[in-house]
């Protein structure tokens, strides 16, 4: 087995606290500015009693931890293999929300990594869970990328 094995841990380096600036330049970027999300005084008339981050941006950072200092690259590059291709995501879920000053955490792992028809590239398959400073879990989905050989 290579270091690329179903169950093998992604390591993940870093945290990362995430404050209004965060927020207000992540929705402008991405035009998620719904009014739970850029409005204070209409967020506090819902349960969250404040505004939070949307739910696509919550993939994001989740994801950014992930790949934060090439770490999957690396972790592929062990058995000669690059990225090649991001594939999709799926079975998403948030599962809590993320508010101001919330630091987030990736937890990953890999699912699968299989050969294609192509010789060259394999599938890697790794599961992201990130949880908030309190240990809850805020989401989950799985990632399907293609891997290429190195070129020797």
């Amino acid at each position: 087995m290579g270091s690329v094995a179903a169950g093998t841990k992604i390591p993940c380096r870093v945290s990362r606290t995430l404050d209004v600036g965060d927020f207000s330049i992540l929705h402008q970027l991405t035009w998620f500015n719904m009014a739970v999300h850029s409005n204070s005084e209409y967020a506090k008339g819902t349960w969250f009693k404040e505004r939070s981050l949307a739910g696509p941006i919550i993939f994001t950072v989740a994801d950014g931890l992930v790949h934060h200092a090439d770490n999957i690259d690396e972790l592929l590059g062990k058995d000669g293999y690059q990225i090649y291709a991001y594939i999709g995501v799926d079975n998403m879920k948030i599962t809590s929300p993320v508010l101001f000053g919330d630091t987030l955490t990736a937890d990953a792992e890999v699912v699968d990594f299989r050969p294609t028809k192509n010789p060259e590239i394999n599938l890697f398959i790794y599961k992201n869970k990130t949880y908030n400073q309190r240990g809850q879990q805020v989401i989950e989905y799985q990632t399907t990328m293609m891997a290429k050989k190195k070129a020797e």
